[in-house]
């Protein structure tokens, strides 16, 4: 994470992977905090990322921005505040087919350690239909 804050964010492209850096307003302390996730998916053509909120509606950082819609993003080198908007059930299961054919090595990795096992496309599609996945837009584009 510390990477990311000097700016050297991006070297993880380099493992074919993207991550971002969320800063959030905390919803009860109001300080700033920082959580990395993976980047799922990028359309070019509207500045959109779609992440994946590991812990769902309990993520502390989704949490904060329920109540602070507006935060912080870092990609790489790119910078900007944000807005997040839930996918459909459908969108996520598609997302993670995406993701899966893009990165199949890494989706299994990751899957197996948080103890869930797909053997098909379908399987993994609703997964996707069940997981809080999200579409980061920058503000200006979001509103």
């Amino acid at each position: 994470m510390w990477v990311h804050r000097l700016g050297l964010g991006g070297w993880e492209r380099l493992l074919g992977l993207q991550w971002m850096l969320i800063t959030t307003t905390g919803r009860r302390t109001g300080r700033p905090h920082r959580v990395m996730v993976d980047v799922l998916g990028y359309d070019a053509a509207t500045d959109t990322y779609h992440v994946e909120a590991a812990y769902g509606r309990r993520a502390d950082w989704y949490r904060n921005i329920q109540a602070h819609p507006i935060f912080h993003v870092q990609v790489g080198r790119h910078r900007f505040a944000a807005r997040a908007t839930p996918l459909s059930p459908d969108q996520g299961g598609e997302l993670m087919v995406r993701f899966f054919r893009r990165r199949p090595t890494y989706t299994k990795a990751v899957l197996r350690m948080v103890g869930v096992r797909v053997r098909t496309e379908e399987e993994l599609k609703q997964l996707g239909r069940s997981l809080l996945l999200l579409a980061v837009s920058p503000v200006d584009r979001a509103l």
